[in-house]
């Protein structure tokens, strides 16, 4: 093979191995905008039909590997991009993995990355001032369901005072108006000691077990499904 080529099919194999990584707030901008636009091509590739329900996220999200069937019979399209935080989701995600794609329904993830990286709460609610705004402008009728920050364990719980304003400050705006929808899916992972239920989340890791998302479906597809199942085949 000629060093060039060699050189080309390098780089393509990295960049693959990249974007497969399981990201966080401290991998670089450039590995999770590399993991973005993987997502972005594969969407545009195979572009979701019109109608459907979109997710956006970080890694929580993305690491959501039973959507679907949790949110069964739901058409669901995960496009969560680890490492990412909420400006991402305002600039980048809603409008070119959701609006183009006309679902009628999106489902957000973002915050988490944001508070461990010290920003203020305040600032993720301008952010999803931004990313409301923008959806609500370019597809009035679809519906915006907004998740609360995961505790996971470790140093990141020790901001829970700040991962609970977030919460508060997007429950709040999620109230003023009646196509978006709040779920608490934090305290269902805390336990009764006001720590992260540790069988909820791998060893020494921020995310979380089959068991965690088996907490977030029992929390997640009672408000989702029902709101969202009398559309399933109206589009």
């Amino acid at each position: 093979m000629p060093l060039r080529l060699l050189c080309v099919f390098l780089l393509t194999m990295s960049a693959v191995i990249a974007a497969d990584e399981v990201l966080t707030d401290k991998s670089s901008s450039a590995k999770v905008m590399a993991l973005y636009q993987k997502v972005l091509t594969g969407a545009q590739k195979a572009p979701p039909a019109p109608g459907g329900v979109i997710c956006l996220g970080s890694s929580h999200m993305q690491l959501w590997k039973t959507v679907r069937q949790d949110l069964a019979p739901l058409t669901v399209h995960n496009f969560g991009i680890g490492g990412s935080r909420m400006n991402q989701a305002a600039d980048w995600f809603v409008d070119n993995l959701a609006i183009p794609f006309k679902p009628r329904a999106v489902v957000l993830y973002e915050g988490s990355n944001d508070i461990n990286a010290g920003a203020e709460p305040e600032e993720v609610l301008a952010h999803f001032r931004r990313l409301h705004g923008k959806l609500h402008a370019a597809l009035p009728q679809a519906r915006l369901y907004v998740l609360g920050v995961v505790p996971s364990p470790g140093k990141r719980f020790e901001k829970i005072a700040e991962i609970r304003r977030t919460n508060a400050l997007l429950a709040r705006e999620c109230a003023t108006q009646p196509w978006m929808k709040f779920i608490d899916v934090t305290e269902p992972l805390i336990g009764a000691d006001d720590k992260p239920r540790e069988e909820l989340f791998k060893p020494g890791d921020i995310h979380m077990l089959p068991a965690g998302y088996a907490v977030w479906k029992s929390v997640i597809a009672p408000v989702i499904v029902p709101a969202e199942k009398p559309y399933e085949h109206a589009q």
